[in-house]
This record gives C-alpha cells, sequence and structure tokens, in this order.
C-alpha cells in the first residue's frame, strides 16, 4: 500500500540495457520534485547521464487555477523548460487529488492542499466526507461541480504543455486522490465518500444507505463476517470511480495527449476495500496503465520481485496495451534499508520489461534523509545502485505451450479485507505463488486473468487450456457458472480448495463447485498427513502459512483419487475427473524440506490434467 508522500523525494539510479538492442528502449522514469532542481544544479544531468529518458513531475491544480477560471502557467515553466533542455522527456500528473500541499522548497503549507482554496470556499458540499461525517481534503471526483471545473482544467492544462512541448511528453496521468491513484481515498480507517449527496443517491438505488464496512476478516477463524451490500458496495464505488476516471481520460485524449492512470497493488486485502478492482474497468479509457508497489504490505517490508511482474501481466490479461511499472522505496529508505531493496527492484523491473506490453518503468522514494526543518532530496550516491536489463524471451514459442489462466478474484480481497491468518494474506500468498511457480516453467503460458475476463467473455477465455483458481474462497454465483461453462466446453479446470466457498456478501455456500471436480465429502484435518501419490509416499505437515493443515476429500462416483490417506484409502488430499483436478491444500506454499517435491507434482498433475497440444509439451 503506497503511502502518502508528504516531503518525498526520489530515486535516480542508471540503467544498464544488456543483450542485443531492442528496436525501441523502454521508457525509464523519474519522480522529480521542484525542491530537488533547486537543491541540486547537477541534478538533471546526472539523470540523463544515467541513461533515464524521463522525469515525471505533479502539476498541482492549486498552483494552475490559483482563481476561478484564470490559469497561470508560468509557475511550472523554468522548471519544466529545464527538464526539457537536458534532454529529457516528461510524464506529467494532473495532481488535483487535495494532497497535502508542498511549495517549491518542500514545506508543508498548513491549511492548503493541490485543489485551489476557491474549491473548498465556493463548493464545500462538493468535497468527500468520511463515514464520520467529516470534510476531507479530497474533491469528490463524482460531483458535477467538481467534474465541471477539473476537466476544464485538465483541457487548459494539457492543451498548453502539449504546444509548449509537443514530442516531449509521454502522457498525462490522473491524480483523483492524495496518492496520485486512481482509486478511493482514506485516512486511517475512516473510508471516504460519505457524503450527504452520495447517500441519497445509494439509497435511490438500493432503499439503503451505505454500509460501514470497517473490519477484518480472517480465513483461519473458518467463515467470513457477512456483509449483505458488500458486493453492492463494491460495484457502486467502482463503477462511480470509472464513471469518473473517464471522463477524465476522455478530456485528455481530445486535446490529443495520451491518459495515464496510476494503479496501486490490486491483490491485497488492505487496499481492496477502497476500490483497486476498478482496474478491471478501465482498460477502454486509459492509454498507459502504471502499476505500482512500495514492497510493503501496511504490517511489514515485502523483498519480493515478482510482485510486479504479476501484475503487468495481470494488466495485460485485462487488455491494457501499455503497460509501465512503478517501484517505490520510501518505506525501506525510513528504515534504513534501501540498500537491501535495490537488488530486488532490479530483479523485478527487469522480469516485468520482458513482457509485451510493458514499455518502462518508474522509480520513486530513494530520498536522501533530511535534517529537521529541511525537504528530502534525491540521493545522487544511489544513481549507479539500479541496473535494469532487458533481455530477450528465449522461451519456447507460444504455439508449443499450454496456456493457463490463473484467477485472481478482486471479490475474494472485498470479502477478505484484513485479511492476516497466521500474520499473512494466505489468499494472496496462493495466488502469487501461483503464479511465479507456473511461469517459470517453459512449457507453460500464464495468464493471471480477473473476473472481468470471465463475466465479457473475452477472448483470451477461449484461447486457454486451463484455469487454475488459487484459494479465491469468495466468488459470485456468476463467476462459479462461468466456470463451469468454460469446463462444460472443453476446458481444464483446477482448484487448490476453497474454490468459491463464500458467496460475493461472505455468506457460506458450502460448495467447492463440488458437482464439476467430484467431491462428495470435505473433512478438515489440523495436523499433518502421510499420502500414497503413484505408490511414493509424501507427507505434508502442519505450517503456519496453509493457515490449516489440508482438507480431505472423499471423491464421487467416477472420480480418481491422486493422493491417497495411507489411513483412510477412500480420502486424500488431490480428486481428478474429466478434464478437473481438486487439491485439498496448497502445494505451492509448503515451506518445510518437502516443498521442492510438492511443487514438482503441483506443477506435474495440473499439467497432467490439460488436455495435451503435443508431445514437446513437458514440464521442466
Amino acid at each position: 500500500m503506497k503511502k502518502i508522500l508528504c516531503i518525498a523525494a526520489f530515486l535516480l539510479s542508471s540503467i544498464a540495457f544488456a543483450s542485443s538492442p531492442p528496436s525501441k528502449l523502454p521508457v525509464s522514469s523519474i519522480i522529480v520534485m521542484p525542491w530537488d532542481i533547486n537543491q541540486n544544479a547537477n541534478l538533471l544531468s546526472d539523470i540523463k547521464k544515467n541513461n533515464f529518458s524521463h522525469v515525471t513531475y505533479y502539476l498541482n491544480w492549486a498552483d494552475i487555477e490559483t482563481q476561478k477560471n484564470n490559469y497561470q502557467f508560468s509557475h511550472y515553466h523554468k522548471y519544466l523548460d529545464t527538464i526539457v533542455n537536458s534532454g529529457l522527456s516528461l510524464i506529467l500528473v494532473l495532481d488535483m487529488g487535495g494532497r497535502t500541499y508542498l511549495d517549491e522548497n518542500g514545506k508543508k503549507i498548513a491549511d492548503e492542499s493541490t485543489a485551489p482554496k476557491w474549491i473548498y470556499k465556493d463548493h464545500p458540499n462538493s468535497v468527500m466526507k468520511n463515514f464520520s461525517g467529516d470534510y476531507q481534503w479530497q474533491p469528490d471526483f463524482t460531483d458535477e461541480t467538481i467534474q465541471k471545473f477539473s476537466t476544464e482544467f485538465i483541457s487548459q492544462t494539457v492543451n498548453h504543455f502539449s504546444n509548449r512541448y509537443p514530442g516531449k511528453i509521454l502522457g498525462f496521468a490522473i491524480g483523483l486522490q492524495e496518492e496520485h491513484e486512481i482509486k478511493y481515498g482514506q485516512t486511517g480507517y475512516q473510508w471516504r465518500d460519505y457524503k450527504e449527496s452520495t447517500q441519497r443517491d445509494f439509497f435511490k438505488k438500493y432503499g439503503t444507505r451505505q454500509p460501514t464496512i470497517n473490519y477484518n476478516n480472517n480465513i483461519q477463524k473458518g467463515f467470513a463476517q457477512t456483509e449483505p451490500l458488500l458486493h453492492i458496495h463494491k460495484e457502486y464505488r467502482e463503477n462511480r470511480l470509472r464513471d469518473a476516471t473517464c471522463l477524465y481520460a476522455k478530456a485528455i485524449q481530445k486535446n490529443g495527449a495520451l491518459a495515464m492512470g496510476y494503479f496501486a497493488e490490486t491483490f491485497t486485502s488492505h487496499d481492496a476495500i477502497y476500490a483497486t478492482g476498478v482496474v478491471e474497468k478501465l482498460a477502454d479509457c486509459i492509454d498507459i496503465a502504471v502499476i505500482d508497489f512500495n514492497f510493503y504490505d501496511g504490517y511489514r517490508l515485502v523483498p519480493d520481485a515478482d510482485v510486479l511482474p504479476t501484475l503487468a501481466n495481470y494488466l495485460g490479461s485485462l487488455g491494457y496495451k501499455q503497460i509501465m511499472v512503478g517501484a517505490y522505496a520510501e518505506v525501506w529508505e525510513r528504515q534504513n534499508k534501501t540498500h537491501e531493496l535495490i537488488p530486488v527492484i532490479n530483479r523485478s523491473a527487469t522480469q516485468a520489461l520482458s513482457q509485451a506490453k510493458v514499455i518502462g518503468f518508474e522509480v520513486g522514494g530513494f530520498q536522501r534523509q533530511a535534517a529537521a526543518g529541511q525537504s528530502a532530496t534525491i540521493d545522487t550516491e544511489k544513481l549507479s545502485a539500479i541496473s535494469v536489463k532487458i533481455a530477450n524471451d528465449s522461451s519456447t514459442t507460444e504455439k508449443e505451450r499450454l496456456k493457463i489462466g490463473i484467477l485472481g478474484s478482486t471479490t475474494n480481497f472485498y470479502v477478505w479485507h484484513g485479511e492476516r491468518s497466521s500474520g499473512r494474506n494466505t489468499h494472496r500468498d496462493a495466488l502469487f505463488a501461483a503464479y511465479k511457480i507456473l511461469s517459470d516453467q517453459t512449457a507453460l503460458d500464464v495468464h493471471l486473468i480477473g473476473e472481468k475476463n470471465l463475466l465479457q467473455d473475452d477472448p483470451i477465455i477461449q484461447s486457454l487450456d486451463a484455469i487454475f483458481v488459487p484459494h479465491q474462497t469468495a466468488l459470485p454465483q456468476s463467476i462459479k457458472s462461468k466456470l463451469t461453462t468454460y469446463w462444460k466446453e472443453g476446458g481444464a479446470l483446477i482448484q487448490d480448495m476453497r474454490l468459491g466457498e463464500f458467496d460475493e456478501n461472505g455468506a457460506p455456500t458450502a460448495d467447492w463447485m463440488n458437482e464439476v471436480f467430484g467431491i462428495s465429502k470435505i473433512k478438515w484435518k489440523n495436523k499433518g498427513g502421510v499420502f500414497l501419490i503413484n505408490n511414493e509416499i509424501y507427507r505434508l505437515k502442519p505450517s503456519s502459512r496453509l493457515y490449516t493443515s489440508y482438507a480431505s476429500i472423499t471423491p464421487r462416483q467416477g472420480y480418481k483419487l491422486l493422493a491417497t490417506d495411507i489411513l483412510h484409502r477412500d480420502t486424500g488430499i488431490m480428486v481428478r475427473g474429466e478434464r478437473t483436478l481438486a487439491f485439498g491444500f496448497m502445494p505451492q506454499l509448503v515451506e518445510d524440506q518437502t516443498k521442492d517435491a510438492w511443487r514438482k507434482l503441483f506443477v506435474r498433475e495440473i499439467m497432467n490434467v490439460v488436455p495435451k497440444k503435443s508431445a514437446s509439451v513437458q514440464a521442466k
């Protein structure tokens, strides 16, 4: 969850381009603030020298339209002229979200935000309220008055800077809230968008007020807290956010520019409650999508190089044509651990850039630790720390590979908001680990798909040989029906336990699509087990990452046990049917010394259940 950058300055780093020269080098951008330039006369030449191509720069609505309908741009000319004259191009963020205002020296100005003062003075009912009824700094981007003024600000600004810097601006990013991302804002746990007009609109549609969702669900407890309006509320907020974003994107595109959108890490229970799922609804509006991660999950540092490549793949499956990844290090910097993160960012950006739709990356958050009263600024000693390589994809050609879809359900993460079973988010772990393990197989072409792909009968679904559902325990019936149809039409279907055991509001269904997967009975076991698989003994030990040991499955007639409990020969933890495979545990999350054996079995059995395309398709 990317935190608010109040006095942030950002990463500069060098890029080493390896392998045969590509036809077009990727975009490589660094976030630069005005105080960075003011404090270091050599900054831009250092950026250029270290092979960066772009600077990401924020344009505050408050600076440009200090007085209503009076647009002044000269404040930014001295900075942007200097950047462009240094040979760098631009990504310009239209900061309309009410972020804390910092002057050009990086000093916080009390009682001011990046939205103009006159918005709050003249149109106080056009800003958001939290569920306690308190006004927020964030303008309500769905409010007609805000939309009128903000789209005019966008039009004037895009037109001016496009004419001043022709051919030098990659795109204009829509900054709707203080983290510059397209999602709902949050202050602590005081979720926004509860003002009176929103409540009236929600009541008109659904006959009730918006629910206040301010609790955690934990799968280790075995059940979810049912919220009857959860799915309706999710759709309501996402659709309003989608409509507003598309309106703003159109205002950018009308002026001949590309619209960019920033999306936070989406499959996380901590962000999911405020509409990160809207990413599935904006592919037709946004020209360039930036998916970002600050290597932190709200509780602990997460040095995981696979998150950004995984999410970039997801955006590609959703239909985004151009994708960038954003790697931010501000939390690590505060803990003086940046040196540990740099190799992770190197690997992460390199992996992401191997994907055809990924056009570049952005970095930020590597600020020097500032003295009291002084703004943090870019540490040029870290310029050579980042080395991102561009490697050719030498894997097996797509025609020879099995095409596997992995379902990431935004509904699941809404239901399990606050999930910390055994100190971690098991749903997220299972999803990301499955993608990592399967995408490492040269015989597999793996795509992280969303609910949108299924619901809209996206052509990508018809191209898949199999769909794997990794611990997505809460699913709407509509998704389960689409999965069933996919299977009936010849696709293979795999789950690693608890597929859709809860509905979209958290109510239990007592069903893992049992008819399709051939499940007669399920009995939970909280201790380890010993199983016979192909005449070999496999031991499964309890693990905090698994949060529960396993589910012992009794298969229906016509289905085969692949992993038989040696003490109870009519039950086991793997059941196979015609193009179906159900695990009673999560083999991709086993952590002890048996993990390699379980992961090999995981890959092997998935590939065995998929109809083969050719004899050349084999597990690595």
